[in-house]
């Protein structure tokens, strides 16, 4: 079994162990669903045609908005899904459209922490199947948020989102001196908590005590605490910068890291906003495996491609041939049976069975 496979199967057996069911979709969903949710999507590119009754389709390049889609709004309930579907987008890689296996889950409905902890617990399990060297980096919005409302002046918290979304403390930097020559020092005091908010690192008990220090709303903190008490610490870092989507996430956001790869292959986070734009009470947590991403580590790493070539000419008796291949199966070998030898092939023992070479 090649490992992409073998990890999918992996991946659906630790979700089904926690409750999830999976969840199947179709290749196609109305592409009104994208064009109204693009801020939602990671790529705006899209495939489309036509279908027989005239209705503008498209290759689903997401899984989310499908399955919030289909959702009913009840309450008192919580959904947990989860899939492996192949969605349709352009590759980072390649800059052109990909067919893109991604496994991943959803739970939506009434949740508290206790449910989004498990999410964010699955999440770093699903990266020690991947590897044992591996990350999860996890953030609140609501740090991030608490922060920026302070902000009395419009423009002012717009620039600084915008900063902090880039990483960009130099500009942050800039509107703190801008601040200062302005006498604004109502704001200048929440530009600076958002400037040593960028620099805090350190292991997870570091940081959160940091964290104490300023001026966030308590519930925000503690939901933040609790998840990270669940979690092997080991492999966890809190990453305050991780501020991409912020239209889309409002809560825990986490990306997930391996060694080999330089880009996250695990993403995901609280998505209530989604919620709300898709007329859902609900609120929604879930992540996605990009398995497009690991093709490096999912190459095979074996020194040959097949065991054993077995060439054959007219002469060779079929059932001799087969008997041989055969053999060789039985044995757990792999066998190439071909009349030439083959190119761009490689292969451990080369057996020739014609004429008078019978082995």
């Amino acid at each position: 079994m090649r490992f992409e496979e073998s990890l999918i199967q992996n991946l659906r057996a630790l979700y089904q162990s926690f409750g999830y069911q999976t969840f199947k979709m179709s290749r196609f969903e109305e592409y009104d669903l994208y064009a109204q949710n693009k801020d939602y999507l990671v790529s705006s590119n899209v495939i489309t045609f036509t279908d027989t009754d005239g209705r503008l389709l498209a290759l689903k390049p997401d899984v989310t908005l499908s399955i919030v889609k289909s959702i009913k709004d009840e309450q008192n309930q919580v959904f947990r899904l989860c899939y492996d579907e192949n969605v349709y987008r352009v590759s980072e890689k390649e800059k052109s459209f990909r067919e893109i296996m991604q496994a991943g889950l959803e739970c939506i409905g009434k949740l508290s922490v206790v449910e989004l902890s498990e999410v964010v617990l699955l999440a770093q399990k699903s990266l020690e199947l991947i590897s044992n060297e591996c990350i999860l980096t996890i953030n609140h919005m609501g740090i991030a948020q608490s922060l920026l409302s302070n902000i009395k002046d419009e423009d002012l918290k717009e620039s600084a989102m915008k900063a902090l979304c880039a990483k960009n403390t130099s500009e942050l930097e800039k509107l703190s001196k801008e601040c200062e020559l302005t006498n604004n020092k109502e704001d200048l005091q929440s530009i600076n908590t958002l400037l040593n908010l960028c620099n805090i690192t350190g292991n997870v008990d570091e940081v959160l005590k940091e964290l104490e220090k300023l001026q966030i709303e308590k519930a925000v903190l503690e939901e933040l605490k609790t998840i990270c008490s669940l979690l092997n610490k080991d492999s966890l870092r809190i990453d305050l910068t991780i501020l991409d989507g912020m239209k889309y996430y409002n809560g825990i956001t986490f990306k997930g890291f391996v060694q080999g790869v330089s880009t996250a292959v695990l993403s995901g986070g609280q998505y209530d906003n989604l919620m709300s734009r898709m007329n859902k009470k609900a609120k929604a947590i879930g992540f996605a495996v990009y398995l497009d991403k690991l093709e490096r580590l999912l190459e095979p790493n074996e020194e040959f491609d097949v065991d054993t070539v077995v060439l054959y000419d007219n002469s060779t008796d079929i059932l001799k041939l087969n008997e041989k291949a055969k053999s060789f199966r039985e044995n757990g070998q792999s066998v190439f049976v071909s009349q030439f030898e083959p190119e761009n092939l490689r292969y451990k023992n080369l057996i020739k069975m014609g004429g008078n070479e019978n082995a």
